[in-house]
């Protein structure tokens, strides 16, 4: 993707969440599902650091955070605006502009990563394969990079399901191509209908 393209991408984001990041995690709170069941995952695990791509508000951020005072935090954020509300909400985490594609996850925290996060994030990414691939290559060996998004509704009847995804693609996201993705991943599981869909992912040779 070229940079202008990137830039065009920054742009919508900054106007998007720059008139929602003060009321987003009140309006998002009953169609994000998942998130917690991701967030139950990962608590329940071994690893000393993580970086969220796309952090938002810093909502899971915080709910990692009390659930494990101890780990070292970061998060890499495309639009300005919510980086700038996200540097205050989490003070604790080391956040970045940058974005999933691209963005060097071994400098955020001095070092690669034992997870990375992408939750609700990695279906508003332009090139959602090349930055989980790109992710992947940066991962500490034994981590992993966890991934709770839209499933691709398949569950749905086909009018419900395609006035949805021309909802979301209002706002530039585009439902995970889950076939797709189960074939990477090294475990998956689905929400009801697939509205939502988590998969985990291990490292790949940088």
């Amino acid at each position: 993707m070229s940079d202008s393209a990137r830039e065009d991408h920054r742009a919508f984001l900054n106007r998007y969440y720059g008139v929602s990041r003060r009321i987003y995690d009140l309006t998002r709170r009953y169609f994000l599902l998942g998130r917690e069941a991701a967030i139950a995952h990962l608590v329940e695990e071994q690893w000393e650091t993580l970086i969220e791509v796309g952090p938002g508000t810093g909502r899971n951020l915080r709910k990692l955070k009390n659930k494990r005072p101890n780990a070292s935090y970061g998060g890499v954020e495309a639009s300005d605006a919510m980086l700038e509300h996200a540097k205050i909400k989490v003070p604790f985490a080391r956040m970045v502009h940058g974005f999933a594609e691209t963005a060097d996850m071994t400098s955020i925290l001095g070092k690669a990563p034992d997870r990375i996060l992408f939750a609700y994030c990695l279906s508003m990414v332009q090139e959602p394969l090349a930055a989980l691939e790109h992710c992947r290559r940066q991962l500490a060996p034994g981590g992993e990079v966890v991934v709770v998004d839209f499933g691709d509704l398949s569950g749905w009847p086909s009018i419900p399901r395609e006035y949805f995804r021309s909802f979301l693609d209002t706002f530039h996201v585009r439902p995970l191509p889950s076939s797709e993705l189960e074939s990477l991943a090294f475990w998956h599981t689905h929400g009801r209908g697939q509205y939502w869909s988590m998969f985990r992912f291990s490292p790949l040779e940088p």
